[in-house]
Formats: structure tokens, C-alpha cells, sequence
């Protein structure tokens, strides 16, 4: 009678536990808000600003904002992208369903943002990076592989970019 118990009870604790699967998603939230790169260009003598808008529900905005200095007042926009992004250990994803890039013009180097003109994207890209966190999780590098070449341009092969949290 007591294997029947035991048994039993064996069958009821593997009915309510449940197995993480490998595909699952971890949690979001240390990536959620709004994190920058700052890159000074001397020959422009303006900041460059890479910038990642992450929500909670998986989608992302991606920027390049122009500014005289590193302080919020921004002078105009060379790209903006949407999409939704994935993190799964260190293994950030991100594909981009929406992008809009600066016109080529010899003489402009940021225009308003809604002066971008969007980019068509036949086919839904995506590139993988690895993304790992600073102890304090106030940044993170976030590095691309050199051959990872969506939409034909090859992504960051300066090495890894330190984005600081600024929200």
C-alpha cells in the first residue's frame, strides 16, 4: 500500500512542476528604458548618440541622435528603427521591422526626426549580439559579430559598445 502512496505522490508532484523549456525567454525588465552610447566626431565637433529605448513587452526603438554635447538637447536625427528584440542568457536578438535613415546629402548630417525618410525592408531582418551586463546593471557591452550583415551593411565591427542606462 505504500508504493501506491508514494507512487501517487511521485505522479502529483510531476503533474505541477513544470520544466522550463529551452525556448523560453528570460525576463525583460533589466533591459527596459532608455540607454546611450556617446561618440564625439572632432571633424563634426558634435556626439553621435547611440541609443536603445527598450519596453518591457519586447519592442524596442532604436536611434542615432546628433548633439552638440552629451547633455539631452538633441540637434536632429541621422536613423531611427522599431522592432522587437529578444534576450535569452547573453544572446540578445533584435529585428528590425521599421527603419528610417537620412537622406545622402554632402551637406546634412541630422535632420528632424520626422524629415527621415523610412527604408523598405522586403524581408524582416535580424541580428544577434551578445549583450552582457555591468555588475550594477547601470550598463552593458553589447557586441556584434563583424559578419553579421543585415540589410547588406556590416554592423559594429569596432568591438563592443558600453550603452549606459539614462532613465
Amino acid at each position: 500500500m505504500k508504493f501506491y502512496k508514494y507512487l501517487f505522490l511521485a505522479f502529483l508532484f510531476f503533474s505541477f512542476s513544470s520544466c522550463k523549456e529551452d525556448k523560453d525567454i528570460l525576463p525583460l525588465e533589466p533591459l527596459e528604458g532608455t540607454w546611450e552610447y556617446a561618440f564625439y566626431n572632432p571633424d563634426q565637433q558634435f556626439f553621435f548618440i547611440y541609443q536603445y529605448v527598450f519596453d518591457p513587452n519586447g519592442t524596442f526603438e532604436k536611434n542615432i541622435l546628433i548633439r552638440e554635447s552629451e547633455t539631452p538637447t538633441v540637434l536632429g536625427y541621422y536613423s531611427h528603427s522599431t522592432g522587437n528584440y529578444e534576450l535569452r542568457g547573453e544572446a540578445f536578438t533584435e529585428e528590425i521591422e521599421r527603419q528610417y535613415l537620412l537622406a545622402l546629402d554632402a551637406y546634412l548630417f541630422y535632420v528632424p526626426k520626422d524629415k527621415l525618410k523610412e527604408i523598405e525592408i522586403e524581408n524582416v531582418s535580424s541580428s544577434t549580439a551578445k549583450l552582457t551586463f555591468s555588475q550594477n546593471n547601470r550598463s552593458f557591452d553589447l557586441l556584434f559579430p563583424c559578419n553579421d550583415t543585415p540589410n547588406g551593411r556590416v554592423l559594429n565591427c569596432v568591438g563592443a559598445l558600453t550603452y549606459r542606462r539614462v532613465d
